[in-house]
């Protein structure tokens, strides 16, 4: 281990390069992915749900939810949420994240012929009991990159 300034241990270089992603590297990275976490203030503080989503036309998010949940009131009253998705290889040579902003909402007609679209609708972990489709509508979308070449 190499040390600092003040002679304290830092980490060993693993050569190790993180990249700012552009807008469209995320969105083909969203369109890969499944499992993202849907973030939001509630009363009893903040809130961080896993869910499975698919990527639509539009760069919709969907997923689906308990029609009387959590997640279909804030759909219900078009509550702006974060909407994060990660990835790391099982070697972590390769990582990535995507954080994004936006409203969470009930389908419009526009909204509800994009998730007629859909290859393949997303499918809940717990329970086909979750047949409410919703939409995520980013309007803040960033994201990093990371690739490591030792170990």
């Amino acid at each position: 281990m190499a040390s600092d300034r003040k002679g304290e241990a830092s980490a060993p270089d693993t050569g190790s390069s993180l990249a700012t992603l552009s807008e469209a590297q995320c969105f083909e990275l969203l369109a890969v992915a499944t499992v993202g976490r849907v973030g939001f203030v509630s009363p009893e503080g903040l809130q961080i749900l896993p869910v499975n989503f698919r990527l639509g036309a539009g760069q919709r998010i969907f997923m689906r939810v308990a029609p009387n949940g959590l997640l279909a009131e804030l759909a219900d009253s078009h509550t702006h949420v974060a909407f994060e998705v990660d990835y790391h290889a099982d070697n972590f040579r390769i990582a990535w994240s995507v954080l994004m902003q936006g409203p969470i909402s009930l389908l419009d007609a526009e909204a509800q012929a994009a998730y007629a679209d859909l290859h393949l609708p997303p499918v809940p972990w717990p329970s086909r009991a979750r047949s409410l489709p919703v939409q995520f509508v980013p309007t803040r979308v960033s994201g990093r990159g990371l690739q490591r070449t030792s170990p």
